[in-house]
């Protein structure tokens, strides 16, 4: 009971003068990110893209633009990571799930997710990252978002199918900030 008490009581006292040092876990002067949990060493968690206010106007634009249509929406930042996911009533989730490939698809070529079966024959190290798993999907509905001719992220819509329509109602919703993508 004593070692237990006294190895309770050191990792207490030990954790409180490691918490007052400087690190570069809380050094101000450090990099925003040294390898912890929100990514690897010198990755900035904080990539740039849509801010969330623009994602959710992007969103609710795509579900306005395509109203006789129960639409899933992924928006990815520039760095290809989940900005939002947009789901609504009475959409089935697994729609947002799908969106998340064809924005990744789009991401992934810089161009429509469509485009990907002309870039897969083009380019084998595509061609082997489509084929390694399953985060891709050549169906349309990903564009690439871009901003002054850079990319800072992608759309990927899913749910107003058949028909082509899933790209109709990513392009409804980007229409809806055209003008903050000057």
């Amino acid at each position: 009971m004593k070692v237990l008490l006294g190895v309770a009581l050191a990792l207490v006292l030990g954790g409180a003068a490691s918490a007052q040092a400087p690190t570069a876990q809380n050094d101000p002067a450090a990099p925003i990110n040294n390898g912890g949990p929100s990514g690897p060493p010198g990755h900035d968690p904080v990539a740039k893209g849509l801010t969330a206010d623009q994602a959710l106007t992007v969103a609710k634009a795509a579900v306005a633009g395509c109203a006789e249509f129960h639409i899933g929406i992924a928006i990815l930042d520039q760095a290809g990571l989940p900005k939002l996911y947009y789901v609504p009533d009475g959409t089935a989730g697994f729609h947002a799930y799908t969106a998340f490939r064809k924005a990744n698809t789009a991401y992934l070529i810089k161009a429509p997710s469509e485009d990907i079966r002309a870039r897969m024959a083009a380019d084998p190290e595509i061609a082997a990252k489509v084929k390694s798993g399953n985060a891709y999907l050549y169906f349309p509905g990903g564009l690439p978002i871009m901003k002054g001719g850079e990319m800072i992220g992608a759309i990927g819509i899913s749910g107003a199918e058949p028909g082509g329509n899933d790209k109709k109602c990513a392009t409804a919703g980007l229409k809806a900030i055209a003008d903050q993508l000057q």
